[in-house]
């Protein structure tokens, strides 16, 4: 009896060390847009303290090709994209960041993969 309790205990323990933590970094982004002018604008809040800072995403660092970095538990990564556009010019950004880090990085997306494939 007490080996069939401690089994349950221990089956139970590690489901819950298995369940993601909550994200320590939040990322944002929306564009504001006119006839003649266009901007993205994105804000990264530390969950922990509460602290937001707005992010200068033409200061980021660029993907230079695929933005596979490894394996790691589910919930590291999250990407904010969003559009610009004025009567003559539209532009699409993509975010990435790193939920445990806050890290930023701005996806080239003419260098990434494409899904599915093409043939």
């Amino acid at each position: 009896m007490k080996l069939a309790l401690l089994l349950a205990l221990t089956a139970c323990s590690d489901r819950v060390a298995s369940i993601a933590s909550p994200a320590n970094y939040e990322l944002d982004c929306a564009s504001t847009n006119t006839a003649t002018a266009a901007q993205l604008n994105c804000v990264r809040t530390d969950t922990r303290t509460g602290e937001i800072l707005v992010v200068d995403y033409m200061k980021l660092s660029v993907s230079n090709g695929p933005t596979v970095t490894g394996t790691a538990p589910a919930g590291r990564f999250t990407t904010s994209c969003n559009s610009t556009s004025t009567e003559k010019r539209a532009d699409f950004y993509c975010i990435r960041m790193n939920t445990d880090a806050g890290d930023l990085l701005l996806v080239n997306l003419q260098k990434v993969s494409i899904f599915p494939p093409r043939p």
